[in-house]
């Protein structure tokens, strides 16, 4: 889930409460929040603890959410946790940004956050941000009692197939990004997250319907139409879908296409070129 904010760069609460609604109103059955693509390494402390009072508010128990703990050292997760158990959650999900920490250590901060942690904790793959979640630490790890599953980021099949061989009824596995959906599906995962489901969520969840009730080819077929709508968005240096998806909300009258001081928000150039892609599509709204 993207973060709907403020021209400063706080959340907007309101559209928080607007995106969370629309997002479960549109059949969307979880979210994962403050991850890459919330804009989550470049939130406070405060910010962080905002955006969770809200997105657990607006959910009220309707969906389950995992939230991001987004800091580095074990005291800090721990006093954000603490902050934050008072609020209807069902996971805390952990991306470890220190790259050079060996296995051991990785897998020291796992168990040490889930022995003490009031929700279950996840393992987030990304390694573009952070040390990679390895196939040792997934063994080691899946069958701690405090341990929900991974999310698998990246791109790389044999990390995610392998990553699929550890699921089981205690031990969940997530794929992730809008263009493997179908692909990790077929692999024998049951969830599946984007940020541009934040954008378009009726897209996926009719994917995820399309593959569930076994038409297989038609399903593939909506995962390469996906992958063409993407690949056709103009793209910023952000490093993030952030400021292209919050535009397409802001079309959809969910929230303002703010984003974080860091970032930056679409040209005017890039908007017109976005309308396009999506009336091209057959988006009615984006005209």
């Amino acid at each position: 889930m993207v973060v709907p904010m403020r021209d400063n760069g706080g959340p907007d609460v309101d559209g928080i409460h607007r995106l969370v609604n629309f997002l479960i109103e549109s059949g969307v059955g979880g979210l994962w929040v403050l991850g890459s693509a919330s804009e989550d390494i470049n939130l406070s402390l405060a910010h962080r603890i905002e955006v969770v009072k809200a997105t657990a508010e607006a959910s009220a128990g309707r969906i389950p959410l995992i939230v991001g703990s987004g800091l580095t050292s074990i005291d800090d997760i721990l006093h954000y946790m603490d902050r934050i158990s008072g609020f209807e959650l069902d996971g805390i999900h952990v991306l470890p940004y220190d790259t050079k920490i060996g296995e051991g250590r990785l897998i020291h901060l796992i168990s040490t956050l889930a022995d003490k942690s009031p929700f279950p904790i996840w393992m987030y793959h990304n390694p573009k941000r952070g040390r990679a979640i390895t196939e040792v630490a997934i063994s080691e790890l899946k069958d701690h009692s405090n341990v929900g599953g991974v999310k698998m980021g990246g791109y790389s099949l044999s990390e995610l197939t392998w990553a699929l061989m550890h699921r089981s009824d205690t031990f969940d596995v997530l794929g992730a990004g809008g263009g493997q959906m179908f692909q990790m599906l077929a692999l024998g995962a049951e969830a599946h997250t984007t940020s541009e489901a934040s954008a378009f969520p009726e897209l996926f969840v009719d994917l995820y319907n399309t593959f569930i009730s076994g038409d297989w080819p038609a399903a593939r077929a909506k995962q390469f139409r996906l992958i063409r709508l993407s690949r056709s968005f103009p793209r910023t240096d952000n490093g993030e879908y952030a400021a292209e998806e919050k535009y397409i909300l802001s079309l959809r009258g969910i929230c303002a296409d703010h984003v974080n001081p860091a970032y930056r928000r679409l040209n005017e150039t890039e908007k017109a070129q976005m309308r396009r892609a999506l009336q091209d599509f057959g988006f009615e709204w984006a005209r």
